[in-house]
């Protein structure tokens, strides 16, 4: 028996829109996709979905671990287009300098008051503070400045998924939200299509577990041990 090298399985949106079709028995299976106006409306209940999701901090955010190369004398550096904020540790430290060669010195994160308050902001050292300036755009302020272009600052920068509503897109979520997702977009299709109540409260009803189980997955996780003391 053959075994398959990769642990690869997603579904691009329309593909798992089609499955949603079939559950909600709008789709044959041996039809190729739904009808191009009833994909585009599937499209936008799942792009409504996930800003929902959004709003309730499930998945809301994407964490990547990246590195930005810094340059000599120039203290502001603005980060790609889709970055929101940036992770902190419990120390509030935002990230590390790496510099060519020897130890790297953590950069702890402070608040524009904090920034405004030092009176050399031209300093030129290696940086130990930076300011997460969170406008248009999010931007990294460093002090001192960067005294030259040998180092980099390894961080972790949050981003928003990416935009589901090309059919060809992957939805940007973990793969345990892909039978959730799937159900709960087969139960509004059934609504929208008019399908019988029973057909689609029971989807519905199915969708809610299928989606609390991903909510719960999506809980932070670590070894718990419990200890039993006696008094007297």
């Amino acid at each position: 028996m053959s075994v398959s090298t990769t642990a690869t399985f997603e579904l691009t949106v329309d593909q798992l829109l089609r499955r949603s079709f079939n559950i909600a028995g709008m789709l044959e299976a041996s039809q190729s996709a739904p009808r191009p106006d009833d994909l585009s409306m599937a499209r936008d209940l799942l792009g409504m979905e996930l800003d929902a999701l959004q709003a309730d901090g499930i998945v809301l955010r994407t964490v990547i671990r990246t590195t930005l190369p810094l340059v000599a004398a120039t203290a502001t550096y603005v980060l790609d287009a889709d970055t929101i904020d940036v992770a902190l540790d419990g120390s509030n430290v935002a990230g590390m300098i790496v510099p060519a060669s020897g130890g790297e010195t953590p950069v702890r994160a402070i608040s524009r008051a904090e920034y405004q308050q030092i009176p050399t902001k031209a300093s030129s050292a290696t940086p130990t503070v930076v300011f997460i300036e969170k406008l248009t755009t999010t931007s990294l302020v460093f002090w001192p400045v960067p005294p030259d272009s040998t180092t980099s600052f390894r961080y972790s920068k949050i981003h928003l998924p990416r935009d589901s509503t090309p059919g060809s897109a992957t939805p940007d979520l973990p793969r345990r939200w892909a039978k959730a997702l799937c159900y709960q977009m087969a139960w509004q299709i059934a609504v929208t299509k008019s399908a019988p109540l029973q057909k689609w409260t029971s989807l519905q009803k199915l969708a809610e577990g299928f989606m609390r189980a991903a909510k719960l997955g999506d809980a932070e996780k670590g070894a718990i041990q419990m200890y039993v003391e006696r008094y007297g």
